[in-house]
């Protein structure tokens, strides 16, 4: 009975440290952190408080250098709680603490200036929990 527990303890470990592995075909950046992309950061990263995913327009490759802002208000008003900046993979995160309280609301901005705004606020920062998935990806321009 004893072996029974221990060879199932040892699979389930062996099956959740292979579910947050990266794909063979996932492109990492410069430093090897970045990976996963439109997957949901915050299943295997929980020291990530928001994270998520930007794509080009075409939604066909990642989108380096978009600019994504939490504030207090609709539009990009109020005050500006955070702003992360996507990589070269375009993932974007942050292990520092956000308040969400009833919500906050979200803006993208691309390298060429072009500002996009979530129409509904957000109470947490799993991204690509939705983006991707129910709702459509993250894009910038």
């Amino acid at each position: 009975m004893m072996k029974k527990l221990l060879i199932a303890g040892l699979v389930c470990l062996v099956v959740f440290t292979l579910s947050c592995e990266r794909d063979d075909d996932d492109d990492d950046d410069a430093g090897g952190r970045s990976h996963n992309a439109g997957k949901n950061c915050l299943s295997c990263h929980k020291d990530f408080k928001m994270a998520g995913s930007v794509y080009n327009k075409a939604l066909n490759g990642a989108y380096p250098g978009a600019k994504i802002k939490l504030t207090s208000q609709a539009n990009g008003g109020g005050t500006v709680l955070t702003t992360l900046s996507s990589d070269q993979s375009g993932n974007f995160y942050t292990e520092s603490q956000i308040n969400f309280g009833t919500g906050v609301f979200v803006s993208v901005e691309g390298t060429t200036g072009t500002l996009k705004h979530m129409n509904a606020s957000v109470t947490g920062g799993a991204c690509n929990s939705c983006h991707g998935s129910s709702a459509s990806k993250i894009w910038a321009e």
